[in-house]
């Protein structure tokens, strides 16, 4: 059974996702581009799976192949992870303002907000996992072609 923060922000998980959506557009210029549906869709499934439902597995294997996907693109790990870090951000004030309406201090608010910096930390570790590995290839091509010039 869920708890009242996990239920309310299940409830809010259309209007939270917008928001980290938004908020990542404007402070990483570098992601506006991104095709809107599967960001979206991501998103809110990292987000059903941080209010307890969804599955964890699938979501974090996604942002690996998100962070793989960036790497053969092309783009910076650095804004990759900004990117994570600011919808990670945006969840931590929207749980923070919740709990703060539903509970006093507890230790269950305590749980939840170390879960979500767990969270943040799994989902940021995945993506530049799969960052890493799509450019290792390429990194071996290089070293390659480097040490066969010498």
């Amino acid at each position: 059974m869920k708890s009242d923060l996990e239920q309310f922000l299940t409830d809010r998980l259309d209007e939270i996702t917008t928001e980290v959506v938004g908020e990542i557009t404007v402070r990483v210029p570098a992601y506006a581009h991104l095709r809107a549906g599967a960001v979206v869709r991501l998103v809110r499934d990292a987000l059903s799976v941080y209010a307890g439902g969804g599955d964890r597995t699938a979501v974090l294997d996604s942002f690996r192949d998100l962070g793989a996907g960036a790497a053969r693109a092309g783009h910076d790990v650095h804004h990759f992870e900004s990117a994570l870090r600011t919808g990670a951000r945006v969840l931590v004030r929207r749980t923070a303002g919740a709990a703060a309406r539903l509970y006093q201090p507890t230790t269950e608010f305590i749980t939840v907000m170390e879960r979500a910096f767990t969270a943040e930390g799994e989902i940021v570790e995945a993506a530049v996992d799969g960052h890493c590995q799509a450019m290792r290839p390429e990194m071996d091509r290089r070293l390659h072609a480097l040490l066969a010039e010498n």
